[in-house]
């Protein structure tokens, strides 16, 4: 079977990187999704996944909550971002905002500032 293509979109990008994270198949996530039978299903994200399609906003967020993933983490303009995202949906709500007071004062060039 040949190497798949590399992922051509942010979308797709995190897209696969995430459902290869689970060690989902197309045809499964497709399942759990309820996008219909698997051959159908698996096509359609594998064209999300390539970034010859873009999935619909109502889409993304079924990816994302089957994915357990918050939506913004699709539309991240960095890596690093989409990181950041992850790392602060995956804190309790009261360290949510604890981080986002550090990040502030970070950016703000309040906090301790270690390179």
């Amino acid at each position: 079977m040949p190497a798949p293509l590399p992922a051509s979109t942010t979308i797709g990008k995190r897209l696969r990187k995430a459902r290869l994270a689970k060690e989902w198949t197309l045809a499964y996530l497709g399942e759990l999704l309820g996008m219909g039978e698997p051959n159908t299903a698996a096509p359609r994200l594998s064209r999300y996944e390539r970034g010859l399609s873009e999935p619909s906003l109502e889409v993304v967020r079924e990816l994302a909550k089957a994915l357990d993933l918050p939506e913004a983490y699709f539309f991240a303009a960095s890596d690093v971002l989409a990181e950041a995202i992850l790392v602060i949906a995956s804190l309790p709500a009261k360290k949510q905002t604890k981080a986002l007071e550090l990040l502030k004062s970070f950016a703000s060039g309040t906090a301790s500032q270690a390179d």
